[in-house]
């Protein structure tokens, strides 16, 4: 089996190249009040590709393009990794004073640049994806892995190695090799000794049915990290890499793409926020209504339907996943069914952020059963398997809010403890966190933070969840890579009473909760992420998520300053007045109100897991009351 292996994997190698060669594809612009964004999908490059994209604007449908946006952020500019739903934001009448046009055309380029792997690390172990390619129907990815730390052993465990497509299918590995260890079934763990600064190839490969799609949503490896010294140290860790290609073209080339002409009219005068109605939402074929299952015997259902608003629909989503809204307000989607009940979540939202979402029961009953639907877990079962794990742990949080400095040379703040008041009136009102298990501190010190955060370490068990909120001033030391946030006694001399990232990250790894979420509002919160971090919403059901132990960040920013007055905690507030699932996910919170924080505001927030704090791949679900 051994020799099969390897004359498999040497074969992929040697003929993995294809015919694909990069490009743009589906533009889609996008009115947000007096913003535009514009979305694309840049794909077919090679893993790690990276590119220089260019915006262009024609007011004359293409003739020429004498409009260049300067005022743009997101997707544009130097390093940029191809992938799905790229987005490009412009704050249009910074750069004109008006756009007014029917013929609006957009002029995409992007310019290969370097090529620049994914990494990811766990336990002083690095991880960078070298390749990834599919063939036939076989995937095969293969990883660098560098011991940056003491002699240990790797355990690779092929069951936990996972590929997802945009559509949430999940496949595992069923064969895998970690240097010259091959593991050749679905339950192998491939074990190696790694030396200090010892570096090994680990492949993995991955049977797919025909069809499969040529781009992953998420690839994630599991890993055992083993030390025996005087007793045995056990670790775990989750690696993962996001919006992967599988092509693998022979040569770098320029994407161009021209959008169709749309109807554009921005000025000054012209946007006024006078809506205030939702959207309205209408399937017409089938016909959905809430509150009233629908019986289907198709597995991938098309459905049909209206948006009408007055405004002007700005998105559109089923299940998480962007639909089109066409000019005449229609929509088609396909909606994938496992056997039994299934809930589709839709979320619409206007041009003014005003939104309507729903829950639609969809039954399907399959005239023949094959083995793939037998296999799913009926949705509605695992929400309320969800509900009933959750009930066995409590939820606990620690919210501080932090206006008032006493050294007059820090600068006081004036939102901070209101946005915690606010935070801590939803949790309790709308989620299952009681009074009694939630701690609100205004401007708390250094000694209050430290103590609080070892009373959660004596108090929750491992079955608990855990919120932490910080809003306050913080600090990046750019020479040595370091942040910090500032409590009510530190001082602008000194970094006596200011708190480490690392000391946070010390104590979230020490408290042992089934989820940790940190929550943080500060300038330059960003810096509590060591690795990359993600960027859309994970193909992975609320039960997994649930599963699994996480340490997680929601951050209104990166390495960067941040508003007084948020904009994060504006609509962080909203969506969970606003939402109307029983269970959602951190991420699926996140994702909701990133486009809303970065059209509003000068900050990129990001959300990801903190390493090295015990994070197993989970998220962090809140639970809605029950009316």
């Amino acid at each position: 089996m051994k020799k099969i292996f390897v004359v498999l994997i040497i074969f992929c190698v040697l003929f993995q190249t294809n015919s694909f060669a990069q490009k743009i594809e589906n533009i889609r612009i996008k009115k947000l009040a007096d913003k535009l964004n514009i979305v694309y999908d840049l794909t077919h490059e090679k893993p790690g590709q990276q590119f220089d994209v260019k915006l262009y604007c024609s007011v004359d449908g293409g003739q020429s393009y004498t409009i260049e946006p300067y005022s743009v952020s997101g997707d544009i500019g130097s390093e940029i990794y191809g992938g799905k739903d790229k987005l490009i934001r412009w704050d249009v009448l910074k750069d004109q004073k008006r756009l007014i046009s029917e013929k609006v055309v957009f002029k995409l380029v992007g310019t290969p640049s370097k090529i620049k792997n994914q990494t990811d690390y766990a336990e002083n172990f690095n991880f960078e994806l070298i390749d990834c390619y599919k063939r036939d129907q076989t995937i095969v990815c293969a990883l660098k892995i560098t011991n940056n730390g003491k002699e240990r052993d790797l355990k690779a465990i092929n069951r936990l190695a996972r590929i997802y497509d945009f559509k949430g299918t999940r496949i595992e590995s069923n064969v895998s090799k970690l240097g010259r260890i091959a593991g050749n079934d679905r339950y192998s763990v491939p074990t190696l000794t790694f030396l200090p600064d010892q570096t090994e190839i680990a492949i993995f490969q991955f049977n797919v049915p025909p069809g499969f799609t040529n781009r992953l949503k998420l690839i994630e490896f599991g890993f055992e990290f083993l030390t025996i010294t005087y007793g045995l140290d056990y670790k775990k860790g989750n690696i993962e890499f996001r919006d992967i290609s599988l092509a693998n073209p022979v040569k770098a080339v320029t994407a161009e793409l021209i959008s169709d002409a749309t109807s554009i009219s921005m000025g000054p005068d012209i946007y006024k926020n006078t809506d205030k109605k939702a959207p309205v939402l209408t399937f017409t074929n089938p016909v959905l209504e809430i509150g009233k299952p629908y019986i289907s015997k198709i597995e991938d259902l098309a459905v049909l339907g209206k948006i009408n608003d007055d405004s002007g629909i700005y998105e559109f989503t089923i299940n998480g996943m962007d639909v089109t809204v066409n000019d005449d307000d229609s929509f088609k989607a396909d909606v994938f069914l496992a056997e039994g009940n299934n809930n589709i979540f839709v979320r619409t939202t206007d041009i003014f952020q005003n939104n309507f979402e729903g829950t639609y029961q969809i039954i399907f009953k399959p005239e023949k059963k094959d083995q793939r639907q037998a296999s799913l877990k009926n949705k509605s079962d695992a929400n309320k398997e969800v509900e009933e794990s959750s009930k066995e742990g409590k939820y606990y949080a620690l919210l501080l809010g932090v206006n008032t400095y006493n050294d007059p040379e820090i600068v006081n703040l004036e939102k901070p403890y209101q946005d915690a008041e606010k935070l801590y009136a939803n949790l309790i009102k709308y989620y299952t966190f009681e009074p009694a298990n939630v701690r609100l501190l205004k401007n708390p010190t250094h000694e209050d933070i430290i103590a609080e955060f070892d009373r959660l370490n004596k108090t929750i068990r491992e079955k608990d969840n855990l919120l932490i909120f910080y809003a306050g001033h913080g600090f990046w030391d750019s020479e040595d890579e370091i942040g910090y946030w500032l409590p009510s006694d530190a001082k602008q001399s000194n970094t006596a009473n200011w708190i480490r990232n690392s000391t946070i990250r010390d104590y979230l790894k020490a408290v042992k909760t089934k989820h940790t979420l940190l929550i943080a509002d500060a300038c330059f919160s960003g810096g509590i992420f060591k690795s990359r971090v993600t960027f859309a919403e994970a193909p992975k059901s609320i039960q997994n998520r649930y599963e699994v132990p996480s340490r997680k960040a929601m951050t209104s920013g990166s390495i960067e300053e941040v508003p007084d007055k948020s904009v994060f905690m504006l609509y962080l507030n909203k969506r969970l007045e606003e939402n109307t699932k029983d269970l959602i996910s951190a991420e699926e919170l996140f994702s909701s109100l990133k486009a809303a924080v970065q059209n509003n505001g000068p900050s990129i927030p990001l959300y990801g897991e903190i390493k090295d704090t015990g994070d197993e791949g989970g998220d962090f679900v809140f639970v809605r009351r029950m009316k």
